[in-house]
């Protein structure tokens, strides 16, 4: 079941590996929305707040701040979130299941610890199947698309085990 069968013309490549993934899922929503008025050429510069960060410093890149950045510039568009809670991440996939059924495409934030890797890592999901979804790791510079098929059985498990990962966001108006 994909989300939206053309979404590879719509993928971009996330231009700050550490701090940019949810400029770079919301860009990709909103050029898949066909969003129009948006300055793409400037967007994940405009809105990773955590582009100029010392490495020591907390970190302000979250689904709401992000969105909130976007809409204060861009009054039409509205990015919404959910989060659920640690101990049901039968909650968090069910729902995206629902949104991929209504065919509304979604960023989910998935913790790193099945990547052998410290914190999370927002990603849209780009297709599905019965047992995995399949979410855009990241397009490299060269336009090199990495995928990932995750289970759904183990996006249940890391998100009741692992630290971070609790949210799903999505584009809500433009």
């Amino acid at each position: 079941m994909s989300v939206f069968s053309d979404w590879q013309q719509f993928a971009v490549h996330q231009r700050r590996e550490r701090t940019g993934c949810i400029s770079a899922g919301y860009e990709m929503l909103l050029r898949a929305a066909g969003a129009q008025g948006i300055d793409f050429d400037a967007f994940q510069d405009d809105f990773d707040l955590d582009k100029d960060l010392a490495e020591e410093a907390p970190r302000v890149n979250h689904f709401q701040t992000v969105a909130e950045a976007v809409t204060a510039k861009y009054p039409q568009v509205t990015f919404t979130h959910r989060a659920f809670p640690k101990d049901n991440g039968s909650a968090k996939l069910a729902f995206i299941e629902q949104q991929l059924a209504a065919r509304r495409p979604v960023l989910v934030s998935i913790s790193n610890v099945i990547f052998g890797k410290g914190g999370w890592h927002i990603m849209p999901v780009v297709d599905a199947d019965d047992d995995n979804l399949v979410l855009l790791g990241m397009v490299t510079k060269d336009g090199a698309v990495v995928l990932v098929q995750l289970p759904k059985a183990v996006l249940v498990v890391v998100h009741e085990q692992c630290c971070g990962g609790e949210e799903v966001a999505w584009l809500k108006r433009c």
